[in-house]
């Protein structure tokens, strides 16, 4: 079904409150499951410090902002580069946030895609990719790739203790998907999101909602975005913004959005900007980071 409102995007956001150090230990020692079994180790404090260690998770969040747009005949797609690892211990506390360059802009069969949300978890990229690779145009790439998410997140949250699982089911959307590329010599833009549903009985599952598709043979759409898009959603809320956006090369306009955001949410977007330019020609990286090459 395709987007009735060309300014139409995609929004996923995750917050979550800091313990210290000391309330850490106090809860792992006194409250948890497995407090009466490791109290006994206080008398080494080395031991103490080491199961601590192996008992902290990292789970890395798609904090991210990933912008998709359409020109006469291209398409392009840009990306911010910084990704955060987030540390949890075994009550489900954060106690550690680190920070890293990653390259989400990622290349399959017949087309380029990006994630957000708990993508590395599930193994998107793998998944993607193969089912790139069966016939079909991208369009029937990406309804074959859905059901396969789906399984992939509902298998993960099985998997997730009670105090984990809060982390992903405290918000209605989960995981979002962007797909660019060429079909038939026409731009295209998919994105999908992912949300959870939670059933009479408290069960949470994973379902895909509609496929947002923007193409060159309509002038509904004509931008997607996904991950952080609170800047990105207050400018295209004023007036002139769209006619700015269908003035500028779809390049400087990807760019200028993904900027917004880096300003605004710095905390979790980040510097540099990644951009591919995708034509009937194939596709150009107009910027890309050393380490992605």
């Amino acid at each position: 079904m395709r987007s009735s409102k060309w300014n139409r995007f995609l929004r996923w956001r995750h917050k979550v409150d800091l313990p210290s150090a000391t309330e850490f230990v106090w809860i792992f020692l006194h409250i948890s499951p497995a407090a009466a079994r490791f109290r006994k180790v206080l008398v080494c404090p080395k031991l103490l410090v080491w199961i601590c260690f192996i008992l902290i998770v990292p789970v890395v969040h798609g904090q991210t902002s990933i912008v998709a747009a359409l020109g006469p005949h291209e398409v392009v797609i840009g990306a911010d580069s910084k990704r955060k690892i987030s540390e949890f211990d075994p009550s489900g506390r954060l106690v550690d946030v680190t920070s890293t360059l990653a390259c989400k802009i990622q290349k399959a069969d017949g087309f380029y895609f990006g994630c957000s949300g708990p993508c590395g978890e599930v193994d998107v990229t793998s998944i993607i990719v193969r089912a790139s690779r069966r016939a079909g145009t991208i369009q029937r790439k990406v309804e074959m790739v859905v059901p396969l998410v789906e399984d992939a997140l509902n298998d993960m949250l099985r998997d997730k203790s009670q105090n984990a699982l809060r982390r992903y089911t405290n918000k209605p959307t989960v995981l979002q998907l962007l797909f660019v590329g060429i079909q038939a010599q026409t731009p295209l833009i998919l994105g999908v999101d992912f949300h959870n549903r939670r059933s009479p009985s408290g069960e949470v599952s994973v379902r895909a909602g509609e496929t947002q598709i923007c193409e060159k043979t309509t002038d509904a759409c004509t931008h997607l975005a996904i991950g952080k898009t609170n800047a990105i959603s207050n400018f295209t809320r004023k007036k002139g913004s769209m006619d700015f956006l269908a003035r500028v090369e779809p390049v400087v306009g990807v760019e200028r959005l993904i900027q917004m955001e880096i300003d605004e949410e710095g905390d979790d977007v980040g510097p540099p900007i990644d951009i591919l330019r995708i034509t009937g020609r194939g596709a150009q990286w107009i910027r890309r980071k050393r380490r992605c090459l």
